[in-house]
């Protein structure tokens, strides 16, 4: 949205609060959304200057809007489109986090909650939101909608966790608050939305020392040995940094080498995603290295291992264009998409 119509829209809600005539502040939002909900032509987000929030903020701490579930839908759209730019996230977060958590908690619509958990990933880009979504008990009603069984709503909710997930102290407090029973069974779901988010939220919970045996004891380490053979980037390198982090307890890392992770781990190796060939080296190497000895320079058997690890991935680097258009024939003849 131009800054003109930012500032329309700050006098829309300040003549009409409490909407009494809605359909202009409707027809506003839905102009900025059309225009910007598509990031990479959104003419909002390539101008990156910060925008004019006050209207916004003033018509989503509305009483009225709690009985407009249409129009929640896209203020929390056009909170989602603003917080993609980071001085309009660091100002947001000071606004809106216990409206957002509000909603959250009383709202029961799909559309809604699932807007709201989009609002809550952006703004968690900022490590001070991230602990303003906790002090204000935002975390619980996310975990909660990861049972849903609205498959839209199961990945916006696993996309916010995995952006709190990425700071420690968010971290540490979802694993207090047992997410990760919650979590796990969504690395199966025959979404592949689905399953890249909540991957992504295991392997930056996996990070954090306590939550590894959590992972292991709930039996996390199968699926995620699987989804190294999904054809996603996203999915593959998520799963291989997961194992990664797992394979630093001697115990998980015995499971992951039965399971046979070693090879499709090899694999990822060949490939161009960086985040997967760096992990899977990472991940290999952990499950791999207890037997070439300590690590040191002096240490002939694991520098060895470590130039061959390197050598492979810039092989994949060199021959991905043809192994591209091998695999994707390949993945053509499998299941197609659900419409």
């Amino acid at each position: 949205m131009a800054d003109a119509e930012l500032r329309r829209l700050d006098e829309l809600v300040a003549a009409d609060l409490r909407l009494q005539r809605p359909l202009r502040i409707q027809h506003a939002l839905h102009a900025f959304i059309s225009a910007n909900e598509d990031a990479r032509n959104s003419p909002n987000f390539a101008s990156q200057a910060a925008d004019s929030i006050e209207g916004i903020v003033r018509l989503f701490g509305s009483p009225a809007l709690a009985e407009n579930d249409e129009m929640t839908v896209r203020v929390l759209k056009t909170l989602k489109i603003l917080s993609r730019k980071f001085e309009n996230r660091v100002r947001l977060g000071e606004r809106i986090v216990p409206d957002l958590v509000r909603t959250l908690t009383r709202r029961a619509v799909p559309a809604v909650l699932g807007e709201a958990a989009n609002v809550v990933l952006n703004i968690c880009y900022e490590r001070e939101n991230v602990q303003r979504i906790i002090d204000g008990d935002g975390v619980p009603p996310l975990i909660a909608l990861l049972s849903s069984q609205d498959s839209e709503l199961q990945a916006n909710a696993a996309g916010a966790i995995q952006s709190i997930c990425f700071q420690p102290e968010g971290r540490s407090y979802v694993r207090e608050m047992s997410a990760i029973p919650a979590v796990l069974p969504l690395l199966t779901s025959d979404s592949l939305k689905v399953q890249t988010r909540a991957v992504g939220a295991i392997h930056n919970i996996s990070s954090e020392p306590d939550a590894i045996r959590v992972i292991r004891r709930l039996s996390g380490i199968p699926p995620l040995v699987a989804l190294l053979r999904v054809p996603s980037p996203a999915v593959c390198g998520s799963a291989a940094g997961a194992l990664q982090n797992l394979s630093r307890e001697s115990v998980a890392r015995q499971e992951i080498r039965s399971l046979g992770a070693v090879v499709p781990l090899s694999d990822l190796l060949f490939g161009d995603d960086v985040q997967s060939q760096v992990c899977a080296a990472g991940a290999i190497l952990n499950v791999l290295g207890p037997e070439l000895g300590p690590e040191n320079e002096s240490n002939s058997n694991r520098q060895a291992f470590k130039k061959l690890l390197s050598i492979a991935i810039t092989i994949g680097m060199i021959h991905e264009p043809l192994r591209t258009e091998r695999l994707s024939q390949l993945y053509q003849s499998t299941q197609a998409p659900l419409n």
